[in-house]
């Protein structure tokens, strides 16, 4: 049994019954093609390849062809039953590693290099379709945002480990390059820094990447230290706009010198208070009646 079977109208006026009919349905998708996974990246590396796989499920069917696009328009096709296997069809910031190609009847993995951020990202679809007469499709699409990842977390210098109180805390966060550039952003227990805080300066280096280096300064005092601790913890967060890619953070704890008010005990003011201070004052003030009488 090929496990094809088209149900028409003719059959079903033959005495078919709807359960009947239901189970000649059942049957007949179960034997079709079915695409089972296509693996690809959510982000994409501008600094590495990218591979897509798609894998899939013939049944009963042969397989007529597997066809990749980016954004509705074709840059690879699968045929093996003709010749050439392969064909290829140029599509912007589409760049094919033919080396590291592979498919046959249960799979097709093809692998993109020199990925650019504003070329190569979008919508990348795996089509599968089998041989006549049936012809059938299936596919299955994956939305793809390329970008130049941050090799490295945010570097945080110019902190001492201890301050004392009322002194000017001066430090700079610099994120590590990458396209696009990173939002940086300054926390002081979790608190993001008030603005009045915060310089912000963005470059780039040799490369065309972008990094933004941001600078903290404020008088340290004992506001700003959590709980019974006279600890205040820093955190730098460099995230990038518009790529799922999660934040990556640096932080640093400094330990604040509090002066606090010495503190005088009750015995120290009981001998201040005492009559043992009271003669003490006496031959003072005779001693100055005596110089004032000789001179």
């Amino acid at each position: 049994m090929s496990g094809r079977l088209t149900i028409t109208a003719s059959a079903v006026n033959s005495g078919y019954t709807p359960i009947v009919i239901l189970f000649l349905l059942a049957v007949n998708l179960a034997s079709s093609l079915r695409l089972t996974n296509m693996s690809a990246p959510v982000v994409a590396d501008t600094k590495q390849d990218m591979e897509l796989n798609c894998r899939f499920d013939m049944e009963s069917e042969e397989l007529y062809a597997v066809k990749w696009y980016k954004d509705d328009q074709e840059f690879f096709r699968y045929m093996p039953h003709q010749q050439p296997h392969i064909m290829t069809f140029p599509v912007s910031g589409v760049h094919l590693a033919p080396q590291n190609t592979d498919c046959d009847r249960i799979h097709c993995k093809v692998q993109l290099t020199k990925l650019t951020r504003h070329h190569s990202d979008g919508a990348y679809r795996c089509e599968v379709s089998s041989e006549a007469p049936t012809f059938r499709l299936a596919a299955e699409t994956h939305n793809i945002t390329v970008a130049t990842l941050p090799k490295e977390k945010p570097r945080i210098l110019g902190l001492e480990e201890t301050y004392n109180e009322g002194d000017i805390l001066s430090a700079n966060c610099t994120s590590s390059p990458s396209d696009p550039a990173a939002i940086v952003t300054w926390f002081i227990h979790n608190q993001p820094a008030p603005q009045k805080f915060i310089e912000e300066m963005r470059t780039s280096d040799n490369d065309g990447l972008l990094f933004r280096s941001v600078s903290l300064r404020f008088q340290v005092n004992r506001k700003y230290t959590q709980g019974d601790t006279d600890n205040i913890e820093l955190r730098c967060v460099s995230t990038l706009p518009g790529v799922p890619f999660p934040p990556q953070e640096t932080s640093y704890t400094i330990s604040l010198k509090i002066h606090r008010p010495q503190v005088v005990s009750n015995q120290k003011l009981h001998w201040l208070n005492s009559s043992s201070v009271k003669p003490f004052q006496h031959h003072w003030i005779t001693l100055f009646l005596v110089t004032t009488v000789r001179w």
